[in-house]
């Protein structure tokens, strides 16, 4: 009898270790899908990855840097899970990223944005559907800019001012703080 307990909860922890691996790489599949929504300007790269919601979120984000005349291109540097956990149909993942991005001018002749180098705690709140892992909400825990030298936080994952995501000390914060968050970090 107690060899079957044994074994039952060795199993149990077994398929807990295999779930909570399953929220990692369900984050990480998001953070590469994210990549190429932004490089697109296309949400659409995230149906596999991401609730409807979650995509709405980031598709206005797209679309304010559209209109801006402005793609975001991001790379994620690194990826760790720092922690991860499930209930039922719902999990939580944190992670520690390093993500390098830049606004791209979609208008001929100009440059390029600065580069920002930013590391970032994140929290990924997913959700069961369809039998996968999917994002549905995202938040920053810490950011911290590493490139430019002199940045301050003012979002992550493509939130914050156009022109890379955060704000010098010199300068006011975004009109709209609740403007969306969703990729570089999202940065």
């Amino acid at each position: 009898m107690r060899r079957n307990v044994t074994a039952a909860l060795l199993l149990l922890f077994a398929a807990c270790q295999g779930s909570t691996a399953e929220l990692g790489k369900a984050v990480r599949a998001y953070d590469d899908a994210l990549v190429r929504a932004y490089a697109a300007a296309d949400a659409s790269a995230l149906a596999s990855v991401a609730t409807a919601k979650e995509m709405g979120r980031v598709q206005v984000l797209i679309d304010l840097k559209s209109n801006g005349k402005l793609v975001l291109e991001a790379k994620v540097e690194s990826f760790e899970v720092a922690r991860a956990s499930t209930s039922g149909e719902t999990g939580t993942v944190e992670t520690r990223e390093r993500w390098r991005y830049h606004d791209r001018h979609l208008r001929p002749g100009e440059a390029q944005g600065p580069d920002f180098v930013a590391d970032m705690a994140m929290r990924y709140e997913l959700v069961r559907e369809g039998g996968r892992w999917k994002v549905a909400s995202v938040s920053t825990i810490s950011n911290e800019y590493l490139e430019p030298k002199g940045m301050k936080p003012a979002g992550a994952h493509g939130q914050g001012p156009s022109r890379g995501g955060g704000m010098n000390s010199d300068e006011s914060p975004p009109a709209n703080p609740a403007a969306p968050k969703g990729a570089p970090p999202t940065p």
